[in-house]
């Protein structure tokens, strides 16, 4: 969603509103220009508000990638329940796929697979956030060993062995990352734990 899609909606709240413009105008000049792109004044400019509104909600650019990454985590890249773990991580394979190709996804993207020395606070930023979304994992993992639908498994294995795949098709774009792809990655993933666990 661009800003411009923003603009066009019609407002349940100005706060709420301008928030939402602020973090799509965030992601638009990452998408653009890089992280080190990204200024308050340009900020400010493209979403339409005063520089004051930018620094009253995010002081410093770590508090806003911090609330940019988790918003679009939350609202975009969705850990479900429903019941069924290859449904959902199917699901949540097929999401992050298509996120992934959407400016706003590759935004988020350079923020996480940014080069640093550890040291910056960019850096803790991305950690704090794939330490939460391996948390949610873990937990529904969880829930499907205890209903007899997954060996005990660990979430940070899980997610590589199901990311890895999908961002080869990204990388290739050779032809779109299709629902039958997420659901045969997450098959023989799922296959695979359970031959470890009976081995």
């Amino acid at each position: 969603m661009t800003v411009d899609d923003l603009r066009a909606r019609r407002p349940g709240g100005r706060t709420r509103l301008v928030t939402e413009r602020l973090r799509a105008a965030a992601l638009e000049i990452v998408a653009e220009s890089g992280i080190d792109g990204l200024q308050y004044e340009e900020l400010a400019s493209r979403a339409q508000v005063g520089r004051a509104t930018v620094y009253r909600r995010w002081p410093n650019r770590d508090d806003l990638f911090r609330d940019v990454l988790t918003h679009f985590a939350e609202t975009t890249v969705q850990i479900e329940n429903t019941g069924d773990i290859v449904r959902d991580l199917t699901t949540f394979l097929q999401s992050f796929a298509e996120a992934s190709i959407t400016p706003a996804g590759r935004a988020v993207l350079q923020i996480l697979l940014r080069r640093t020395d550890g040291n910056d606070g960019l850096h803790h930023v991305g950690v704090e956030l794939l330490d939460r979304r391996t948390g949610e994992l873990q937990r529904r993992l969880d829930r499907a060993t205890e209903a007899g639908q997954l060996p005990p498994a660990e979430a940070p294995f899980v997610n590589m062995m199901l990311i890895g795949p999908v961002q080869w098709f990204v990388l290739r774009r050779e032809r779109p990352f299709l629902p039958e792809d997420a659901q045969a990655i997450v098959e023989l993933v799922v296959a695979g734990l359970w031959r470890d666990h009976v081995d």
